[in-house]
């Protein structure tokens, strides 16, 4: 009997901590201006490396929250939007294609951003 208690209280911990153990299975990608013009070449990169990855079926949900239609367009262009893991692709594809995003430079005057998340949300 008390083993199957003490099962059942390792159990409960567990469950309650399985949210810590989560992996990010997706990344919110942002690129624009902080002024100037957008390099629109590490723009059309980051396209092809997303494209690519659609393609492949590294990405499975691919969700573009700016620019869309009947919201606001930022002047000097740019692009906010999510991709996330294909259903039963390894980490290890995942992390390639999460790689080969941070791995893009656009020149001054350009931010980028690529943060992990647990999955897309739809805004």
């Amino acid at each position: 009997m008390k083993k199957f208690t003490c099962f059942i209280i390792v159990g409960a911990v567990l469950s309650i901590s399985a949210p810590a153990f989560a992996e990010s299975r997706a990344v919110n990608i942002s690129i624009g201006s902080i002024g100037g013009s957008l390099d629109n070449a590490a723009l059309r990169t980051i396209r092809q490396v997303i494209g690519f990855a659609i393609a492949t079926s590294t990405v499975d949900t691919f969700i573009v929250y700016s620019p869309r239609v009947g919201s606001p367009i930022p002047i000097e262009g740019g692009l906010s939007a999510c991709a996330e893991a294909g259903y039963g692709i390894n980490n290890t594809k995942f992390n390639a294609f999460i790689q080969q995003l941070r791995s893009i430079k656009p020149k001054p005057g350009t931010f980028y951003n690529v943060e992990l998340t647990a999955s897309c949300k739809q805004r």
